[in-house]
């Protein structure tokens, strides 16, 4: 242990206990004897706050005795060269210690980059059962986690990802400190070293650590590195600069390349602000479900407003599932009480939140000359001036005081502004970081953004142009290409920067609309998210530009010169803020979307491929004509918002609609034909009977060397292991909504619902019928092919007719459809592809890629039969057309084949409607 430079005499902390006062200094003796009496006051259930006579003191109180940090003690702790001391102010910290009483666990999705203990995840994650012979489709590999910290028992190197204020640093500091508890209490673990990347500045990350590490514990860094010591925390990717975080990430990507393994490395920031530039496995954290945000309210005191969060109009808890929103919320509340119009609107939350930090820190300084109006306009200037100059979230101090005025108006008189006194000041209210003093750096990045929302607000309000702010990047001919590695999923267009602070800035605005009316002109995409996330009081007042909005981004949805990832975002804001291709109508006052669909003549249709093809399957063979009699098809499959609404008028309580005795068995809760568990089995038999599996995988271009590894880790298990892992990792399908319902990667409401069985999508027909009036019905094998492929064009050579091989024509072309190849890696908004040219004869969209459509056929061999295939109370299995955006262009050709089990459901199948000229079909 390396004793620390200060003089014994400096104070650290007194011990009262009665008569009995004890004084602490630095010295290496006083920090053991510190430890101890903390380890033993915590132990007892006591916990550090704020000192009742000096908040920048920290006590902790138990039968009487009492244990005070002085001012800045805990920060001298820190950076006192000893490594006792350092985690001894992890434990003591209030930016750390305060996570052992309040800290709520989020959840989270993990990639799997390597097998650990048992199957890698639940095998329905893994696989999908697609084709004739066997082989099957892998999805990406991600894992569910009830606590994202579960992710360190997985990886050496991982990046934990996440919308802003979503618990990623806490989740940070909560590890630091759980560490260092456990370590002063005899544990072996690594020594947490928790970093903000905005203070790496120009430095090596080397060179940024071993600073770090020597300052604070006094001990060579690189011993510790060579001897797997080091717990890395590294916090706040987006906090670099923008023009410097790739050659930063690349940096920090060598720099992990060598050092992980036996030290271990965590990195976090913004979702959005991150292209994979590290390659490491990501970690993305899930919103807060009600549960756990009950469990945040109580260990707040804030129970009483659990009850707010049904309030639809306010739409309260799509706020609250944001930690850093739902702690701003609950402080507001309990300072100010029930007033859903500041507590739904993000800007004026804040607004409240700060003034009372600020009032609150103005009350400890009666002398103070600067009113907090003057203090809130300064403020807003220096967030304002980093935002604008791209230099993360940290000035130096002489940065942070060119940009403030050297003089302030004070009761009509010039005086010179006292830039140390506002900077103290701001940390005493924790606007500001003590930690990182003397650089200036706002206590949270959301709240620099908040200040930085006033100023952008004042400056629109005097006419200033500030579109140049809001211009992203949009068009095909100017986006840059994805820099991502070959497995991961494609980014979504580069951002601003600008975007947070624009939408605290709407919700701030007495006129949204005419500064969303500005943001529209150069980027819908944002006014999009101003509308949805601002929380605006007055919808009314908006509605005009919500309708303008809407129509922006519905036309660039469709426009070919928008590239495929701004037509694949904009859609998904299209769906949050109402897409009018889905218009909710009331028929004997049940809510209901009338579906879109597409004219399909009569006539002679060709349906199956020819045996010569080499990407025939074997079951599509051979090619057959039939008649069918006219019909209608969903222009679309169904999608999330259409499906709630049957949802919502009790379509699972209904058993009318559940029309076999199969369908109603499933809903009361019965595997009637195994489910996954037969699909996984199927998997498992094929790669037992399959020697060169592995080989034939690879060939097809569509696994991940991930997912290969994986597959053989499952062809490893015998029989009897691999029932056990069923049993272990199947969770049984909710009968009251679809699978992945909850799941953000497919619940936007404009993207096509999945997770359903065979059943789930017979029931929405037999609603939809009983509300309109009007018979809907899966389509079959041949209606769906039909529809597909079009009319068969004669060839005059042959005197044979030909239809096309994918919607749009002969030609494959990724661009045209979401699929593998495309590695989106999720279902996207349904017509995103339109544009590209996934149109079929019909009009129909996306009927090839995105998600598999059910049809009402069992699976037979051909040649197609109607009266043996069409037989709704049978048990077999069922055919599934078009493919999905895990399979590849194989199974995107309109002829391909999909047969599953009725009860089984995947995040890639959904279904397509059919209104018929003859109920029964043809």
């Amino acid at each position: 242990m390396v004793d620390n430079q200060f003089d014994g005499d400096i104070h650290c902390a007194d011990f009262v206990a009665g008569d009995k006062n004890i004084t602490y200094g630095f010295t290496t003796d006083d920090v053991e004897k510190l430890i101890e009496k903390v380890l033993s006051m915590m132990q007892a259930g006591g916990v550090f706050l704020p000192s009742k006579g000096n908040h920048e003191a920290l006590e902790i109180e138990v039968d009487g005795e009492k244990l005070v940090f002085a001012p800045g003690a805990v920060q001298q702790l820190a950076s006192s060269r000893n490594e006792r001391a350092h985690l001894l102010s992890l434990t003591v910290n209030q930016e750390y210690q305060r996570w052992a009483t309040r800290f709520v666990a989020l959840s989270g999705k993990m990639d799997v980059r390597q097998i650990i203990e048992g199957l890698p995840i639940a095998f329905s994650e893994i696989i999908i059962p697609t084709g004739d012979d066997g082989m099957q489709q892998a999805q990406p590999t991600q894992r569910k986690l009830e606590s994202i910290v579960e992710a360190l028992q997985s990886h050496s190197a991982f990046v934990i990802l996440g919308d802003p204020g979503g618990g990623k640093t806490t989740t940070q500091q909560k590890l630091a400190f759980d560490a260092a508890h456990a370590i002063l209490q005899g544990a072996r673990l690594r020594v947490p070293l928790f970093v903000r990347l905005s203070q790496q500045k120009d430095a090596d990350p080397y060179a940024f650590l071993e600073r770090e590490w020597e300052r604070r514990t006094g001990t060579p860094f690189a011993d510790a590195l060579s001897q797997g010591r080091v717990l890395i925390l590294a916090d706040g990717i987006n906090e670099i600069p923008r023009e410097k975080r790739n050659e930063t990430l690349a940096g920090w990507r060598v720099f992990e390349q060598e050092y992980r393994g036996r030290n271990q490395l965590i990195f976090s920031g913004r979702t959005l602000d991150y292209d994979n530039q590290l390659n490491l496995p990501r970690v993305q954290v899930e919103p807060l479900d009600r549960p756990r945000i009950s469990e945040f309210l109580k260990k707040h005191q804030a129970e009483a407003l659990d009850e707010l969060m049904d309030d639809a109009q306010s739409r309260l808890y799509e706020m609250a599932r944001n930690p850093l929103n739902l702690f701003v919320l609950a402080m507001t509340y309990l300072k100010s009480g029930k007033n859903l119009a500041v507590l739904s609107n993000r800007g004026r939350l804040f607004l409240s939140f700060t003034q009372e930090l600020l009032q609150g820190e103005q009350l400890r300084h009666l002398d103070e000359e600067l009113s907090v109006d003057m203090k809130v306009t300064l403020y807003a200037q220096l967030a304002y001036a980093m935002q604008q100059q791209g230099v993360g979230t940290t000035f130096e101090l002489q940065a942070a005081k060119e940009v403030l005025p050297e003089n302030v108006t004070i009761m009509g008189e010039d005086l010179p502004l006292n830039a140390a006194k506002l900077f103290h000041f701001g940390r005493g209210a924790t606007i500001l970081d003590p930690i990182t003093n003397p650089d200036i750096r706002f206590y949270h990045h959301l709240l620099q953004e908040y200040f930085a929302a006033r100023e952008l607000l004042r400056r629109f309000n005097q006419g200033e142009d500030l579109s140049d702010f809001w211009r992203a990047l949009r068009l095909a001919e100017e986006m840059p290409p994805a820099d991502v590695g070959e497995w991961d999923p494609l980014p979504e267009p580069p951002t601003t920067g600008w975007e947070v602070t624009t939408i605290l800035a709407a919700g701030l605005a007495r006129s949204p609309e005419k500064l969303i009316a500005a943001v529209q002109k150069v980027n819908p995409i944002l006014a999009g998210r101003c509308l949805d996330e601002a929380g605006l009081a007055d919808p009314e007042a908006v509605a005009e530009t919500r309708a303008g909005v809407r129509q922006d981004l519905l036309a660039d949805l469709y426009d070919p010169q928008m590239d495929l990832r701004t037509r694949l975002l904009g859609g998904f804001i299209l769906g949050r803020i109402g897409d009018p291709r889905f218009p909710v109508e009331e028929i004997n006052n049940v809510k209901v979307i009338l579906p879109t669909m597409v004219d399909v003549p009569a006539g002679e249709y060709l349906i199956g491929s020819p045996t010569d093809d080499k990407d025939t399957y074997e079951d599509e063979s051979p090619p057959i004509k039939v008649k069918l009699g006219k019909f209608q098809i969903g222009k679309w499959s169904v999608t999330n918002a259409e499906y709630a609404c049957f949802m919502a008028a009790g379509g699972y309580e209904n058993e009318a609609y559940w029309q076999t005795d199969l369908a109603r068995r499933w809903l009361v809760g019965e595997e009637v034909t195994g489910g996954q568990y037969t699909s996984a089995l199927n998997v498992w038999k094929y790669l037992q009977n399959t020697s060169d599996w592995r080989e034939i995988f690879e060939k097809t271009g569509s696994y991940s060397p991930d997912d290969l590894d994986s597959f053989e880790y499952i062809a490893g298990l015998s029989e009897e292991e691999f029932n056990k892992e069923m049993g272990r990792n199947f969770s049984k399908k909710s009968r009251s909504q679809p699978d992945y319902w909850d799941d953000a990667r497919f619940n936007n409401p404009s993207q096509p619902v999945v997770g359903i069985t065979w059943f789930e999508a017979q029931a929405y027909c037999a609603w939809l019928s009983e509300v309109t009036e009007k018979p809907y019905r899966l389509p079959t094998e041949a209606e769906w092919e039909a529809a597909a492929r079009g009319v068969p064009k004669r060839n005059p050579s042959t005197r044979s007719g030909t239809a096309r091989i994918y919607p749009w024509g002969d030609e494959w072309d990724a661009a045209k459809a979401n699929s593998v190849e495309g590695r989106v890696q999720k279902t996207s908004p349904v017509g995103a592809y339109t544009a590209a040219g996934n149109l079929g004869p019909f009009e129909t969209e996306d009927q090839s890629g995105n998600v598999w459509n059910w049809t009402s056929s069992l699976y037979l061999p051909y040649p197609y039969d109607a009266e043996k295939s069409e037989v709704a109370e049978a048990e077999g299995e069922r055919i599934l057309r078009g493919g999905s955006w895990f399979d590849d262009r194989r199974f995107l050709r309109a002829a391909a084949r999909f047969r599953n089990v009725p009860d089984n459901f995947y995040n890639g199948i959904g279904f397509r409607l059919l209104s018929p000229g003859s109920v029964s079909g043809s």
